[in-house]
């Protein structure tokens, strides 16, 4: 918003400024309005061009506004009140409520109103009414009271943002975590649950086995073996969703290739009772896999 202000001060002053310049007189005047033009022109365009870099400035400096504020002035007196240079007159106190508040709206509307009415008293031919005197000074408080609204309304745009935003980032984390959760739930179910349930129903057959009237010896050996394997085989699914997860918690650890296919053979030697053999070839180094 303030460097929309500043492009429309630039034009004006672009427009105003041969009006100042032929109606100044000879000599000192003449340069007073040449620096006048060449500084609120330059200060104008630098703030339009870099107000993320010098509006800081002028925010932590009022005075730099007060400054403008004169030679504004100096321009106006040059051209007239009824010059295009009337309007850089009103963008002051607007600018001052949106980088200032209301309190430097109140400040720099009452010193460019004062200013202005200074200079409808000096002109002499022909004499200004007071209702045309009074214009000016009148748009320069009504657009300092602009400027301060507009402040807040963005103030309180800006907190709604973060606000919103603040939200969204709890909502994805809340389904990020939810996510998760039913991830592991389907995994636990589709591998350690079934297992389990597995043990459950050979431990069961078991002891079915050993409390018969007549125990066949071999067929006890077997559904213990049963047993056993069911919870090697459980136990080493728990081992690798228990790896998965440490591996998600920690995305910048990668996965040595040769260790985990040595371990899933010997997890599954274990389970099946199978003898598996992992044995390298080559002497080429295996990059680690995120």
């Amino acid at each position: 918003m303030c460097r929309q202000v500043f492009g429309f001060r630039l034009a004006m002053i672009a427009l105003a400024t041969p009006t100042a310049l032929v109606n100044a007189n000879d000599g000192l005047p003449t340069r007073l309005v040449g620096a006048a033009v060449v500084v609120t022109f330059m200060t104008s365009y630098v703030l339009f061009r870099d107000w993320e870099r010098f509006g800081p400035l002028l925010l932590r400096h009022p005075s730099l506004l007060a400054a403008d504020t004169l030679f504004g002035a100096l321009l106006l007196t040059a051209a007239g009140p009824d010059s295009t240079l009337a309007y850089v007159s009103v963008c002051t106190p607007l600018l001052a409520g949106l980088v200032y508040g209301w309190r430097g709206a109140a400040v720099f509307a009452s010193l460019q109103a004062l200013l202005l009415l200074l200079i409808h008293a000096a002109q002499e031919d022909p004499a200004p009414g007071i209702t045309e005197s009074a214009l000016l000074p009148g748009l320069c408080v009504i657009a300092g009271a602009v400027g301060s609204s507009l402040r807040n309304l963005m103030l309180r745009f800006g907190a709604a943002t973060q606000a919103l935003t603040t939200v969204q980032a709890r909502l994805a984390v809340t389904e990020a975590v939810s996510a998760e959760r039913a991830r592991l739930a389907r995994e636990m179910h589709d591998s350690v649950a079934k297992t389990l349930h597995g043990v459950a129903l050979a431990a069961d057959g078991l002891t079915t086995s050993a409390n018969a009237d007549r125990m066949d010896p071999a067929l006890v050996r077997q559904q213990a073996a049963l047993v056993a394997r069911s919870a090697r085989r459980a136990a080493a699914e728990s081992r690798e969703l228990l790896a998965d997860l440490r591996r998600e918690s920690d995305p910048d650890e990668a996965t040595a290739v040769l260790v985990e296919l040595a371990a899933r053979s010997r997890d599954f030697s274990a389970r099946t009772g199978l003898t598996a053999v992992y044995r390298p070839t080559g002497a080429h180094a295996v990059p680690p896999v995120p």
